[in-house]
C-alpha cells in the first residue's frame, strides 16, 4: 500500500529526543528516515536509562522507522559522505548545537549552497537567531525558561517541571508541521527551505493569554494547582478509592453538577456565575468534595458522565499498562527487536489517518546497523568504495 510520503528521503543528524522524535514521526509515514548517527558510541540516548537487558527503551521511544549510519561528520571524509546523502534527500532535520553545526559547515548557508531543493530543519533550545542562540539546553532548563514551570504546581508551593519531557515532544511535533509545510511550498517553487524550531519558543507561545494579560493589566496568572484560573470548578478531587478530575468549564456544565450533586449550597449567590466560582473555588471544591469523598470512583464516573459531564480517573502509566484503551487506540505495538531478539511494546503516536501510514514498522535499529545498505542503495559506493571509507574512519 502507498503512504502518505513514499518517496520522501529524511537524513537526520539527531540525538536525543527532539530531532529524532520528529524523524520518527515522519518515518511512521512512510519516509525513508536514515538517522546519522556519532561514529562509535552514537546517539547519546544509547546510554540513558531505563535498560531492558542492557538496552535502553529511552532510545526506542524515539527511534521507530529508520535506519541507522554510523559517521564521523567531524572528519573530512565523514563530512562530505554526508553531504552526498544530503544531495539525494528532500529533509535535513538535526537538533545539534549552533556551535557544533558552525564548526562543521552545516550551518543553513552551506547547506542550501550545496543542496538548493533541500529542506533543512534545525531544531534547537532557543533558535538560530536572537541573544541566547548560541546557549545550550535541555528539556527542563526550557521549561524553567520559557515560563511554562511557574505556572506548574500548588499556589504556595515551588514551581515544578512536567513530569515527562514536554518541551522536546512539543518541539518535534512542531519541527514536523514546518516540515510538511515546506514540503507543499517546495511543490509550487522548487526551492528549499530553512525550518528553524527553537523550542523554548514553543513552550513561550503555548502560555496562552498570560504575556499579552501581563503587557495590558500588569497581571499574570502563575500555579494554581489542578485548578483552571479562569474557570471553575476544574480540579482534580479524591474518592473513596482514588482520585477523578471534574471539569465544569461552562454555566451550563455547572448547573448539571449541581442536579447531580443536589447540594443546595452551590446555588448560592457567590457560585451563581463563572468569576464567583473562580473567586470562591476553595469554598466550592470543599462542598464538590464532601460528595465525592465517600463515593467510588465507578459510581461517581457513572454519575457524572450520564449528565454528560467532562470527568475522568487519574490513571498512573501503570494503569494504562495493565488496561485495555491503549492497545484498543494502538498507541503501543509490538515490534521484533533485533538486538533484544524478541518482540516488545512500543509507543506509538496519536495521529491517525484512514491510510497512508506504514503497514510494517520498524523497531529502533542497532547502532550503525544499515550504513552499508544505506551507502549501496542511495549512493551507489561498490564494496571497495566502503572498505575504503572504514579505512579512513569515516565510517564504522
Amino acid at each position: 500500500m502507498d503512504t502518505n510520503l513514499q518517496g520522501i528521503r529524511v537524513v537526520e543528524l539527531t540525538h536525543w529526543v527532539a530531532g529524532p522524535l520528529a524523524g520518527q514521526i515522519l518515518g511512521e509515514w512512510g519516509a525513508d528516515v536514515i538517522h546519522v548517527e556519532r561514529k562509535g558510541s552514537g546517539d547519546v540516548s544509547r546510554s540513558i536509562a531505563p535498560f531492558y537487558k542492557g538496552k535502553s527503551l529511552y532510545y526506542r521511544a524515539f527511534n521507530r522507522d529508520k535506519r541507522s549510519l554510523s559517521l564521523d561528520v567531524t572528519a573530512e571524509a565523514g563530512r562530505k559522505l554526508l553531504f552526498r546523502l544530503l544531495k539525494e534527500a528532500d529533509v535535513f532535520i538535526t537538533n545539534y548545537s549552533t556551535e557544533f553545526l558552525e564548526k562543521h559547515g552545516l550551518t543553513w548557508e552551506t547547506v542550501h549552497r550545496e543542496c538548493p531543493r533541500l529542506i533543512a530543519c534545525y531544531i534547537t533550545g532557543f533558535g538560530l537567531t536572537g541573544p541566547l542562540s548560541r546557549k545550550k539546553s535541555l528539556d527542563m532548563v526550557m521549561q524553567a525558561m520559557s515560563g511554562q514551570m511557574a505556572c506548574t504546581g500548588e499556589p504556595d508551593g515551588i514551581p515544578y517541571k512536567t513530569g515527562t519531557i514536554t518541551a522536546d515532544y512539543s518541539g518535534a511535533y512542531q519541527a514536523v508541521i514546518g516540515i510538511l509545510t515546506a514540503l507543499l511550498g517546495r511543490q509550487r517553487t522548487g526551492e528549499g527551505r530553512l525550518i528553524d524550531v527553537g523550542i523554548t519558543d514553543v513552550m513561550i507561545s503555548a502560555l496562552e493569554w498570560r504575556i499579552p494579560e501581563y503587557r495590558l493589566t500588569g497581571k499574570t496568572t502563575l500555579r494554581t494547582g489542578n485548578r483552571r484560573p479562569s474557570t471553575h470548578p476544574n480540579n482534580l478531587y479524591r474518592a473513596a478509592d482514588g482520585y477523578l478530575y471534574i471539569a465544569a468549564s461552562n454555566q451550563k456544565m455547572y448547573e448539571r453538577l449541581c442536579e447531580v450533586i443536589g447540594d443546595p449550597r452551590m446555588k448560592e449567590a457567590r457560585f451563581a456565575e463563572n468569576p464567583g466560582r473562580v473567586a470562591n473555588a476553595d469554598a466550592l471544591d470543599a462542598i464538590i468534595a464532601e460528595w465525592t469523598g465517600g463515593r467510588s470512583r465507578e459510581e461517581l464516573l457513572g454519575l457524572l458522565e450520564q449528565a454528560g459531564l467532562p470527568c475522568g480517573p487519574l490513571n498512573t502509566p501503570a494503569d494504562l499498562a495493565e488496561g485495555s484503551y491503549v492497545d484498543e487506540k494502538q498507541l503501543v505495538m509490538p515490534l521484533y527487536d533485533e538486538e533484544l531478539q524478541e518482540t516488545i511494546p512500543y509507543m506509538n503516536t496519536a495521529i491517525r489517518m484512514d491510510a497512508g501510514a506504514r503497514e510494517c514498522h520498524r523497531a529502533a535499529p542497532p547502532l550503525g546497523a544499515d550504513t552499508d545498505e544505506v551507502l549501496k542503495e542511495v549512493l551507489s559506493l561498490s564494496e571497495e568504495e566502503i572498505s575504503e571509507l572504514k579505512r579512513q574512519g569515516a565510517i564504522e
